[in-house]
């Protein structure tokens, strides 16, 4: 009786092959008994991304499916990767794995992660920390200072002489001047374009080798003034140590800036190289030194996913309840043209703007953002609703100028969040209704009313 139990097992894989034709690797590993060698030659395959799934395993404790191992190989490949892919198909887990092997196989490696808010940057430390707490290999393999640090405005992952920061975006002014090999923007829809590209960006500007690059750059320019050949310094994907930026997340309307950079990153991968649609991406001449094969785009919509990787029932129920424009972009890594509501997505952004996207009018450009004290040469309007038991009592202050009005400060509380703050002692007035006049009065001196 022949025996399935193998095939059976591995069916999950995908792989149908005569296994005597394949090449095992382990018998490099295993060509002699010589231990110091038989470790480098281990060492050596696994820093092959190929084999990125085996150190996973052995090593982290976890086990991978074969579309995420190619996942891992692809952004080890690339310097500017991009995923893009359905609600739940594990982005936030293989970009967390992806930080920890960085580190590993990268002494002295500094890798930031950031996301539209620290509770994203967390979500992927917290898959990092799970991990570390249940691989002994790894724990056994890194010096004793490794491991999960927590700090109020950062969590930090110690792997060797490596670090994984993950970091709050905020404004951008309390990360600004941070330093990184490699970047990892997750949910890059949310992370405002203005910020990534002024603050975080700048982060991986300087060379991983800096004085290795320029002693390349200045070996190069030589050569060619005397004439004479170099050895051509073809780029090793496996062992390339230059900056990386990978940019995550589930796709959005398409006049986000995450479609903007997805049109752009796929104009390039489809150029093959070809200077002249390179041109048109730059608009004029193309860079000397950009290499196209740099960037890559990795779209993963819930139906490529493996057979049972997702809840079929919940997918069935999202696609027959959700709006299907919604569900292009949560489910099928679709960048969806525009909602379909009474008032469309793509409106109420244009009526959005930002000290980045101002408003042009007759007066000049415009931006509504709060104040905390207003203008002694502007005119504020107060808009005070009186609420205290149900609903919050507020307070509107509106800036009045000659072609336009805005809102510019908002106060609010009720009965109870006063009682409140008199048992934790943050104010002294035990009226409700002196303390609401007294905030009136307040605001009033710091907004001409």
């Amino acid at each position: 009786m022949v025996d399935y139990s193998r095939q059976l097992e591995d069916a999950w894989l995908g792989i149908d092959v005569d296994e005597s034709t394949l090449f095992n690797p382990m018998d490099f590993v295993m060509q002699d008994s010589d231990n110091d060698m038989l470790l480098k030659r281990l060492s050596w395959l696994m820093m092959k991304p190929e084999y990125f799934s085996f150190v996973c395993k052995y090593v982290l404790n976890i086990e991978l499916s074969p579309f995420q191992a190619l996942l891992l190989h692809e952004m080890w490949d690339r310097k500017f990767p991009m995923l893009i892919g359905s609600r739940g198909m594990g982005k936030s887990f293989i970009l967390s794995v992806y930080p920890l092997l960085r580190a590993l196989f990268m002494p002295r490696r500094k890798i930031i992660v950031v996301g539209a808010a620290f509770r994203q940057s967390k979500v992927l430390f917290e898959y990092m920390d799970t991990i570390w707490k249940n691989a002994p290999i790894l724990r056994d393999l890194c010096a004793s200072n490794s491991g999960p640090r927590r700090d109020v405005d950062r969590c930090v992952m110690h792997i060797g002489q490596s670090t994984v920061t993950c970091l709050p975006l905020g404004d951008g002014s309390k990360i600004r001047g941070q330093r990184a090999n490699d970047i990892i923007a997750d949910e890059f829809a949310s992370i405002p374009r203005d910020i990534f590209e002024n603050v975080v960006a700048g982060f991986a500007a300087v060379a991983a080798s800096p004085i290795e690059k320029v002693k390349q750059k200045a070996k190069e320019k030589r050569a060619a003034e005397l004439g004479i050949p170099i050895s051509d310094p073809k780029r090793d994907t496996h062992g390339d140590k230059s900056n990386q930026i990978i940019l995550s997340g589930t796709a959005y309307y398409d006049f986000n800036h995450f479609a903007e950079y997805w049109k752009r990153y796929k104009s390039i991968v489809s150029s093959g190289g070809n200077h002249v649609k390179l041109g048109e991406v730059f608009g004029g001449s193309v860079p000397a030194d950009f290499d196209w094969r740099e960037y890559s785009v990795t779209r993963i919509p819930v139906d490529k996913l493996p057979d049972g990787f997702m809840d079929s029932g919940q997918v069935a129920r999202a696609k027959a309840t959700v709006h299907a424009g919604i569900y292009q972009m949560e489910y099928g890594a679709i960048f969806t043209t525009d909602s379909q509501g009474f008032f469309k997505r793509s409106l109420l952004e244009s009526c959005t703007t930002s000290p980045s996207k101002p408003v042009n009018l007759p007066s000049g450009e415009v931006c509504f953002e709060a104040s905390l004290k207003g203008d002694s040469n502007k005119k504020y309007v107060f808009g005070v609703d009186p609420a205290s038991e149900v609903d919050n009592f507020s307070i509107v202050v509106l800036e009045v100028n000659d072609d336009h009005r805005k809102v510019v400060h908002c106060w609010t509380t009720n009965r109870q969040q006063h009682k409140d703050k008199l048992k934790s002692k943050m104010v002294d007035e035990d009226d409700f209704y002196s303390y609401c006049a007294k905030k009136i009065r307040e605001l009033m001196r710091v907004f001409p009313c």
